[in-house]
């Protein structure tokens, strides 16, 4: 079998980055301007806190990186497509085959491509987008929800909630949380009039939360320059829910992926469940083999000659691999979070797959 050139291995290399690129650019371009269109219409139904257009490009392009990094596995896809459909009809393939490479030789580079790009993206982009994420959210969450800019979240002290309304604000923190939120333990209150000036600390050993109140148990109400005062019962009203506090903890997607673990471990000692940011690693862990499966699957669609015809029919098969392994996925993380099939098997599972599909549908149509 002949050896493959580093010159022949590079130029690969090239052909393959630029096909990426020049998917990934106008699809970026087209994210940016319907995110940006839809952040509009959403500010435009917002009375108060209103959001100039600078600001809503300011989100749009802070959201970007995490978008982008969804819209990566179809960039190497349909940048594969192109690369090798074009070199395919220019016959380099061919006279490459033809003088002893093999199809797994020259699919080498780009796949190596594939893998050191998906490391890059979780190393690297991932802990930026997740920032970017992060303070997106707070921004949404003023100019767009109207909301505090953090309902809650989760330290190695414990949880720390907040919530405000005309009469003022509350910052609630509890050792540990159970029944998904709906009680906790070991809790201080520190309350705070319109203008955030402090009013009382409420200490108490444990918290209800019963419709719009927080039934308080076993409280002491400490106030600026008075004794503290024992009070069996302390109602606090509350515009919180559960589902609010379980979903405004942390986005998965605002959690950098080497920060995921420690984050999942202070979730559970919390009383809460990781499992939708357990998945987030996983998937994020498993980007490389869906770049890499993405190779095989346009290697696939696009080294098939023109000459035998059938070459359209491929490709459109190719875009619905695509789509279809974007759904598989939606719906294993779906599952996972549900928690109706494993952890590992939820974010693993369709790359897995797409990837042994890759090979044996490559092996059947080169190698016979």
């Amino acid at each position: 079998m002949l050896r493959l050139a580093p010159v022949f291995a590079l130029y690969m290399m090239r052909r393959y980055l630029a096909g990426i690129a020049l998917v990934f650019a106008p699809v970026l371009a087209l994210i940016f301007m319907v995110d940006l269109l839809e952040l509009t219409r959403r500010a435009s139904r917002v009375t108060g806190n209103e959001a100039d257009f600078f600001t809503l490009v300011q989100m749009s392009l802070m959201k970007l990186p995490g978008l982008a990094t969804m819209a990566l596995p179809f960039a190497c896809l349909f940048g594969g497509m192109w690369a090798f459909g074009r070199m395919t009809r220019s016959n380099e393939l061919v006279i490459a085959r033809a003088a002893g490479l093999s199809v797994w030789q020259f699919l080498a580079p780009p796949m190596l491509v594939a893998l050191l790009l998906g490391i890059f993206t979780i190393g690297i982009v991932n802990p930026w987008s997740s920032a970017m994420n992060y303070h997106y959210r707070q921004l949404e969450a003023f100019y767009i929800k109207g909301t505090s800019s953090s309902l809650s979240t989760v330290t190695e002290s414990g949880i720390w909630l907040r919530q405000s309304d005309a009469q003022g604000s509350a910052v609630i923190h509890a050792l540990a949380a159970s029944d998904g939120g709906l009680r906790l333990s070991a809790v201080v209150v520190f309350m705070f009039d319109p203008e955030e000036k402090f009013l009382r600390r409420i200490e108490a050993f444990s918290a209800k939360y019963d419709g719009d109140i927080w039934t308080l148990s076993d409280a002491w109400l400490i106030e600026p320059d008075r004794q503290a005062q024992a009070v069996p019962v302390y109602r606090l009203a509350t515009n919180l829910h559960p589902e609010d506090i379980q979903q405004s903890l942390a986005n998965p997607d605002s959690v950098s992926f080497w920060s995921i673990p420690d984050f999942a471990k202070r979730l559970e000692a919390a009383g809460f469940s990781s499992t939708r940011y357990l998945i987030q690693w996983h998937s994020l862990a498993s980007l490389p083999l869906v770049l890499c499966s993405m190779v095989l699957v346009a290697a696939v669609v696009s080294l098939r000659h023109s000459r035998r015809g059938g070459v359209a029919t491929l490709i459109a098969l190719g875009g619905v691999a695509g789509f279809v392994l974007f759904v598989v996925s939606d719906i294993a993380r779906a599952l996972g979070i549900a928690e109706s099939v494993p952890v590992i098997l939820a974010a693993w599972g369709p790359a897995v797959a797409a990837t042994l599909v890759g090979v044996a549908l490559l092996f059947h149509l080169e190698d016979g």
